[in-house]
């Protein structure tokens, strides 16, 4: 699989990127990454933020390589996308797919579903994808830097 193979599918459609919408994503990113480290944030709620920081960072990713996810799937696609964007090792895409799943049952079913130690996790983890995804912007795509 590829993502030409993802956009003949019609998983992801062609975008293109622009500097300031690069900046606008890291923006969100930070706020989140901070945000998912305020301590009176219930486990549920900072798994949830981090979440989101790396979501950004793989939609951030998907979109340096000229492309979307389209609406079928779309936080899927673009978590899963990371293998082939910022060739992300697949432990980290499977902890980030499987926070995608349990989300949902913190969000809108029981609260309490995540730890601790699981949130602490996932921050690490988008922490860490944030590093990965800027290195792989300035060697990849510079033109998208606006930093």
């Amino acid at each position: 699989m590829s993502l030409r193979n993802w956009l003949a599918s019609g998983w992801i459609v062609e975008h293109e990127p622009t500097p300031d919408e690069t900046s606008d994503l890291l923006a969100v990113v930070d706020r989140d990454l901070q945000d998912a480290a305020i301590e009176s944030l219930s486990p549920d709620w900072k798994l949830g933020i981090a979440y989101n920081g790396a979501l950004q960072l793989a939609i951030l990713a998907l979109a340096a390589e000229g492309f979307r996810p389209a609406r079928v799937r779309a936080h899927e696609r673009a978590i899963l996308s990371l293998r082939f964007t910022v060739a992300l090792d697949s432990a980290t895409v499977d902890l980030l797919d499987g926070v995608r799943r349990k989300r949902n049952i913190s969000n809108y079913e029981r609260a309490g579903a995540a730890s601790a130690k699981e949130a602490a996790e996932v921050l690490a983890a988008a922490q860490r994808l944030r590093e990965t995804v800027l290195r792989w912007l300035l060697e990849h795509h510079p033109n998208l830097r606006t930093d």
